[in-house]
């Protein structure tokens, strides 16, 4: 995929230039608004990175509610960047951000973004993007590449080749991204994404050096997934967005070394299966901002649907793993700039954000040796204030609740129900256009005795 960029690139000639966000180092200022699209993506990033799930060979989701405690989703609510920055990073090609949280008391949970754009010649761009998250039950660093040729003769159109890079030859991916965007207008690309397309290759190649491996896994066919996508900004005071996306049905056969000890010390010896992972997902946002008022409302909800078969080798089924996730969320930003007539009466700039978001998780197969949570619920509301009082410094403070009810059998939904409380207390620093810093502490409103609750930190960088 990387040797078609330069032949690409005298193919589409010097009509396009690669995109640039204002002149390096002297961003734009920041546009508040929210977005879907890292979601959409971080869903996509959880199906490529099988070495980032709990269990390599496992399902496709996992989301392994026996690596969690009753409050890791509100500590995740706590740890992540505003809502409002979304619009803001998915808009530039380059930047960088950052949160780090207390998860334990020897353990931060964590998550880095950063990505850069420089000029490939005159019709073309190279990006690099590199995304690590370090969650419960999620454990994956990414490195991609973007050959990117936009606005191809001013068209609008634009092509990008991704290949993603790793230290494991077998899961290697890639994506081709085709398209046509115009600023405040539209953008719409379909991308079409290739699995692990070398794994038969070195699988074959260990093979003919007899090299040992105590797994192997086959694919007997291509591994393929595609997605629509739809950003819409034509529509004053209106921005929307669609996606649409499948991982076609594609056939694996694991196949174990007899010699190899690889059942442990407490299970018998492992046998050879095939299995077959399918998943379909889909999103929606629409978010209006009030022609008279600095405020924006919004809503969006996503939908996966994953499964997995499994088979022996004489085509008998042995087990079938579907798993389900459901999301939505309605909210709503309100901004009070320092230049404003109410900014300037209070002499400080304020940021709210309001939310609530639902989310239930269908996994009729789940097992774990605490029990099985064969649905999983959670309600979450929050209200966080930026306020400003002067240019460089400020104060953010939130307030969260999380109600989640866990069904199920066995000890485990028992430790996850619950209705729990936050209130979040951070020092903020913003040296705008191009970093934004908090960082503090988090307070447990349920327990009067050991109130302190947490840390953490986020970072935003621009250039």
């Amino acid at each position: 995929m990387p040797l078609l960029a330069p032949v690409l690139a005298l193919v589409l000639g010097p009509g396009a230039t690669a995109a640039e966000d204002g002149p390096r180092f002297a961003p734009p200022p920041v546009e508040l608004g929210a977005d879907l699209r890292e979601d959409w993506n971080d869903l996509w990033r959880r199906f490529q990175d099988r070495n980032g799930r709990p269990d390599v060979q496992g399902p496709l989701l996992q989301p392994s509610p026996q690596l969690q405690y009753p409050e890791y989703e509100l500590t995740l609510a706590v740890a992540r960047h505003p809502l409002g920055l979304e619009a803001d990073w998915n808009r530039r090609s380059r930047g960088a951000r950052l949160w780090v949280h207390s998860d334990t008391e020897f353990r931060f949970i964590n998550e880095w973004r950063i990505k850069e754009r420089i000029p490939m010649g005159r019709a073309a761009a190279l990006g690099l993007r590199f995304d690590r998250r370090e969650l419960r039950g999620v454990n994956s660093a990414m490195l991609r590449l973007d050959f990117a040729f936009p606005n191809i003769a001013g068209s609008g159109a634009f092509i990008e080749l991704r290949p993603i890079a790793r230290l494991e030859k077998p899961d290697l991916d890639g994506e081709l991204v085709v398209g046509w965007a115009r600023p405040q207008v539209a953008r719409v690309a379909a991308r079409l994404l290739v699995f692990d397309p070398v794994n038969n290759a070195t699988d074959a190649l260990a093979q003919g050096r007899d090299s040992p491996q105590e797994l192997r896994t086959i694919q007997r066919g291509p591994s393929f997934g595609a997605s629509a996508e739809l950003d819409l900004d034509a529509i004053p005071q209106l921005r929307a967005r669609v996606s649409v996306g499948a991982l076609f049905p594609s056939r694996t056969s694991l196949l174990f070394d007899p010699e190899a000890d690889n059942a442990g010390d407490d299970g018998p010896p492992p046998f050879d299966y095939d299995r077959i992972q399918r998943a379909m997902l889909a999103s929606g946002w629409l978010e209006w901002a009030l022609p008279w008022a600095p405020i924006w409302l919004g809503a969006d909800t996503t939908a996966v649907l994953a499964r997995e078969d499994r088979y022996n080798l004489d085509r008998a089924i042995l087990a079938r793993v579907p798993e389900r996730e459901f999301r939505s969320r309605i909210y709503a930003l309100g901004h009070i700039d320092r230049d404003s007539p109410v900014g300037m009466r209070l002499h400080s700039e304020i940021t709210v954000e309001l939310a609530a978001q639902h989310r239930l998780t269908q996994l009729p197969a789940h097992e774990s040796r605490l029990g099985r949570v064969a649905r999983d619920r959670s309600w979450l509301g929050l209200l966080r204030v930026n306020w400003m009082p002067l240019r460089n410094l400020g104060v953010e403070l939130g307030y969260f609740v999380l109600d989640r009810l866990a069904a199920g059998e066995g000890e485990l939904p028992g430790l996850l129900r619950g209705t729990h409380h936050r209130f979040s207390t951070r020092l903020a620093l913003a040296f705008d256009p191009h970093v934004r810093l908090t960082i503090g502490v988090g307070w447990d409103l349920d327990d009067r005795e050991q109130p302190y609750d947490q840390s953490g930190m986020t970072l935003t960088a621009r250039w």
